[in-house]
């Protein structure tokens, strides 16, 4: 471990060892194996408005595997409800917001979205991108200008400023109209501004997040877990929850290490290195990698307090403490 991180890092251990990750078993390692996630579900009664518990828990989990981007706490509030209508219409069933035996058939049929990454994490970013179904369809659904040196940006994060139009075209043409794609084509490769955002939304250009969602799995995904893996090499050895985790820190903030700002980013590069070392039992290196949720807390510093990035950094670092309690 490099010399200059190493009194932050000794910190963080330090701060770990004080906090007990509620009695739950050391993992046993982290290999795919560890990434398995639910169990089979067979529904018995139908779950609505209002229900709570496991089932629901499940439900949600289940939800999530066709981007229903909802927390999995087992409670079947609106977001839930929105989530089996999204869900419903995707499988040609009757649009009721009531789960049923046939949805929980279809949605076991559904495949993981990135099977690298815990579903869970998969929703969380996806979420963290868009602001959840029902923002998605009130707000995000056309493109928008973020501000800055971005492009005009669309579905999930997708900035048409870095692409090519040979790739817009092969990524969004399966999903979107031809006079979509004809008008944000003129997009492709340039600076974005507020007006022109304005301009395609007048013109009824709309990203459905059927599209968005398609076009995050099959290609902003793969792209984000390879920038994390350039300056997170172990990361694939992580539970599955936790690899979503640095992938959620690398697809909002990238993947650059210069500069004070990415102090915090560094000392996490040190500290999997030192936990991937191979005299390390496995307890030890649970707790030296439970010191990475300091980190993402120590981000915090950057953004004002009422920041939508210092919540996420700290819904970040609780997912990354419950992804080494169970191990997936």
């Amino acid at each position: 471990m490099g010399k200059r991180h190493k009194k932050d890092v000794a910190k963080g251990y330090k701060k770990a060892k004080h906090r007990k990750l509620k009695g739950q078993p050391e993992p046993k390692g982290w290999s795919a194996a560890s990434h398995k996630e639910e169990e089979s579900f067979m529904m018995t009664t139908e779950l609505s408005l209002g229900t709570r518990g496991h089932d629901v828990r499940r439900l949600q989990a289940l939800l999530n595997r066709v981007g229903a981007m909802l927390d999995e706490d087992g409670i079947f509030g609106g977001g839930c409800k929105r989530g089996v209508e999204y869900a419903q219409q995707l499988a040609g069933l009757p649009v009721t917001g009531i789960a049923d035996a046939r949805l929980a058939a279809w949605l076991q049929e559904q495949a993981k979205p990135f099977p690298a990454l815990s579903t869970e994490g998969v929703a969380f970013i996806a979420q963290e991108e868009t602001g959840g179904l029902a923002y998605y369809d009130k707000f995000a659904r056309w493109p928008v200008f973020p501000g800055g040196e971005s492009g005009i940006t669309i579905g999930v994060g997708f900035d048409l400023r870095h692409t090519t139009k040979a790739a817009f075209q092969s990524l969004w043409g399966p999903h979107l109209s031809a006079p979509v794609m004809k008008t944000l084509l003129q997009d492709v490769g340039r600076q974005g501004a507020k007006v022109r955002a304005e301009e395609l939304k007048a013109q009824g250009v709309e990203i459905p997040f059927s599209a968005a969602w398609a076009v995050f799995i099959e290609k902003s995904l793969p792209d984000y877990y390879q920038r994390t893996e350039t300056i997170y090499p172990s990361l694939g050895k992580l539970p599955g929850t936790c690899q979503a985790v640095l992938v959620s820190l690398v697809y909002n903030r990238g993947n650059s290490l210069a500069g004070a700002s990415r102090g915090e980013m560094r000392v996490i590069q040190d500290i999997l290195a030192e936990a991937a070392q191979s005299h390390n039992p496995m307890a030890s290196k649970s707790e030296i990698l439970a010191s990475i949720a300091d980190q993402l807390i120590s981000m915090q510093r950057l953004w004002p307090k009422q920041s939508g990035l210092v919540r996420r950094r700290k819904k970040e670092a609780r997912l990354w403490l419950e992804g080494l309690q169970s191990g997936r």
